[in-house]
């Protein structure tokens, strides 16, 4: 079986401390499992804004690829979301949307696209010969009707890459091209916890320590902000695990509709449209099976 061509677009922010709290980090791990997987062909990873500015992205984007010793291209993208105002000819390009263009001119190819939305709806906009290559487009956002984020009594959490910048998820919503939606209503039923990252800390590998080093006070900050998890989320890593291990999850098509007062992605069934492959539950033993693969994959 021949590896699958991925692009990921990530606001990775693995050790990034942004607006007087540590920032997300579960990109970062989604990345380097991409890299470890024979399965995978990493074509690059371009950069977004989103849970640290764009620059502290990119550098840690670069250290990651760096750590794997893998030639993989990180191409820096956009830093803010689009323009309320883009001029005649509409918003610019960047150098992270030519990237993918680039490469989907010459194969077809998956994203993941693990942050706010900005550089897929550029590619959308600019470069529409090339999206027919686009086998599928995994993003990290979208709830049922109704649901709210909510993790014990403490919320609600933002959907944040969806929030973060909502014409752009307009315009990916409604590009036709093959959607995967796998967000909180996934991803916060399982926990990374702070005896998993003393178990990636076992490793004892140069990635193994950047990643229990820099994810320390993450973990903290979350047990802390929301007592009643037991560990950090693996949001991200759903997007990886997809590619690789469809059955450990549940799924099923649904449309969608936007709202942007308040700011909500709701996916129904009952919705007309396009429809979209939404991710809501895993499989018999696809919860421990998720989990046990984020943490055995960094090394």
């Amino acid at each position: 079986m021949s590896a699958i061509p991925l692009i990921i677009d990530t606001d990775v922010a693995l050790g990034v401390w942004h607006e007087g709290r540590p920032r997300d980090i579960d990109d970062g791990f989604a990345i380097v499992e991409a890299i470890n997987s024979p399965r995978i062909n990493l074509l690059g990873v371009t950069c977004v804004y989103g849970n640290g500015p764009q620059e502290d992205v990119f550098r840690v984007a670069k250290e990651i690829v760096a750590l794997k010793g893998d030639p993989v291209p990180v191409v820096s993208g956009a830093a803010a979301p689009l323009p309320t105002h883009a001029g005649p000819t509409g918003p610019a390009s960047n150098p992270a949307v030519d990237f993918m263009a680039t490469q989907l001119s010459r194969q077809p190819a998956t994203i993941a696209a693990i942050g706010p939305l900005t550089n897929i709806a550029l590619l959308i906009t600019r470069h529409p010969e090339v999206l027919h290559n686009i086998k599928q487009l995994i993003i990290v956002a979208g709830r049922t009707p109704g649901s709210t984020f909510y993790i014990g009594e403490t919320g609600p959490v933002q959907d944040f890459n969806f929030e973060n910048d909502v014409p752009a998820a307009e315009i990916v919503m409604d590009s036709g091209i093959p959607l995967v939606l796998m967000g909180f209503e996934l991803t916060s039923q399982v926990v990374v916890t702070r005896q998993d990252l003393e178990i990636i800390k076992a490793g004892n590998s140069p990635t193994a320590d950047y990643f229990y080093t820099n994810s320390l006070a993450w973990c903290n900050h979350w047990t802390q902000t929301f007592p009643a998890d037991a560990g950090f989320h693996p949001w991200d890593s759903a997007a990886i695990a997809w590619l690789l291990n469809r059955s450990w999850f549940k799924s099923e098509l649904r449309g969608h509709q936007i709202r942007r007062t308040p700011k909500l992605l709701n996916c129904a069934t009952e919705y007309p449209g396009l429809k979209h492959t939404y991710c809501f539950g895993f499989a018999k033993n696809g919860k421990a099976d998720f989990v046990r693969g984020v943490i055995n994959e960094v090394y």
